[in-house]
C-alpha cells in the first residue's frame, strides 16, 4: 500500500527498472493486475507502476469520486516513488485518467487501450450497472458470470480462447465493492476530454481492437488525430484487451513506443503514420 494524502492509500505494485517508467491506469471494475501479461514480459526492462484506482481493490475510498481526484492521486503516486516524466496507459475508462494527467503533468509519453477522449459508456452499461447497484446483485451475483459474458459478447474477438477469458478474470475477478462501481458512475460517465486535448504534448499511441464492442473503434481513431502528436494503431482479432488477448503484439508495440519515448525513434516513422 502507499499512503498518498491524509485520507488515501493505494494497492500499489512498483517494479524498478530502466527508464522511462510505464505507470498503468486500469479501467472500470479494475484491478493493478489488469495489465498482467505486460508486467510479467516487461517486468527486466523497464520500472513498472500499477495500482488499484481509490475504492477499487484494497486501495482506500475517495472522498469525492472525480476524474480529477484520480489524476491527482496518479500524480501523488509518481511523485512518491520518483518516477519523473513516465509513460501512462490508460484502458478502458483508465484513458480519461491517462489523457487528463497528459494534460496537466509533463510525461515521456501517452498510450491509450479500449478507450479515447469521448463516448466511454455503451449504451447498455447505465441500466445494467444501476440494476446491479440497486439490487446489490454485485455481493450476490456468481463470480464472473457477468464479465464472462461481458468478455465474449462485447470485449473479446470470437477467435479468443475461453481459457484465456477466464484466466484473465481470475486475476481481475469482479468487483465486490460498491465503491469499485461508483468509481464508474460518479467519476467516468459523460467523460468529454475534446475540448483541451491539444494541450498533450507528449507522444502518444491509441491502440484498438476491431472487435472492441464497448469503445467504437472510431473513437479512437478521433483520439489519435486530435492529439498533437498521436498515432493510431488496430491490433487485429482483438478487442476491447488486446493487453491479454494478443500479448506478444502488444508488448512488442510497447517496446517500439518506448523507442520513441527515450527520443530513438520518431513515432510517424515507427507507426508510418501520416496525419
Amino acid at each position: 500500500m502507499a499512503h498518498i494524502s491524509g485520507s488515501v492509500s493505494l494497492e500499489t505494485l512498483h517494479l524498478p527498472g530502466p527508464d522511462p517508467p510505464i505507470a498503468f491506469v486500469h479501467g472500470g471494475l479494475g484491478s493493478l493486475w489488469n495489465p498482467y501479461p505486460q508486467l510479467y514480459q516487461l517486468r527486466e526492462e523497464q520500472a513498472l507502476l500499477t495500482y488499484a484506482l481509490a475504492g477499487n481493490g484494497r486501495s482506500s475510498r475517495r472522498p469525492e469520486q472525480s476524474i480529477e481526484g484520480h489524476v491527482g492521486d496518479l500524480r501523488a503516486l509518481i511523485e512518491h516513488y520518483d518516477l519523473g516524466r513516465p509513460i501512462v496507459h490508460g484502458h478502458s475508462y483508465g484513458t480519461a485518467i491517462a489523457i487528463e494527467y497528459a494534460k496537466k503533468h509533463p510525461c515521456r509519453g501517452l498510450v491509450l487501450h479500449g478507450g479515447g477522449d469521448h463516448d466511454l459508456t455503451p449504451a447498455w452499461e447505465k441500466p445494467l450497472m444501476r440494476t446491479f447497484m440497486a439490487l446489490r446483485l454485485y455481493r450476490v451475483f456468481p463470480r464472473n458470470v457477468l464479465m464472462r459474458a461481458l468478455a465474449r459478447w462485447a470485449a473479446c474477438h470470437e477467435e479468443t480462447s475461453g481459457a484465456l477469458i477466464d484466466d484473465f478474470l481470475r486475476s481481475n475477478p469482479m468487483a465486490r465493492r460498491r465503491s469499485a462501481w461508483e468509481t464508474v458512475t460518479k467519476a467516468f460517465w459523460g467523460y468529454d476530454g475534446r475540448r483541451d486535448i491539444g494541450r498533450v504534448e507528449a507522444p502518444a499511441l491509441v491502440i484498438h481492437g476491431p472487435a472492441d464492442r464497448i469503445v467504437p473503434m472510431e473513437v479512437a481513431r478521433e483520439t489519435a488525430r486530435r492529439l498533437p502528436n498521436g498515432a493510431f494503431h488496430s491490433i487485429e482479432r482483438a478487442g476491447h484487451a488486446a493487453t491479454a488477448e494478443r500479448p506478444a503484439e502488444y508488448n512488442r508495440l510497447l517496446r517500439l513506443f518506448v523507442e520513441v519515448a527515450r527520443g530513438k525513434q520518431s513515432l510517424a516513422t515507427v507507426f508510418n503514420t501520416s496525419r
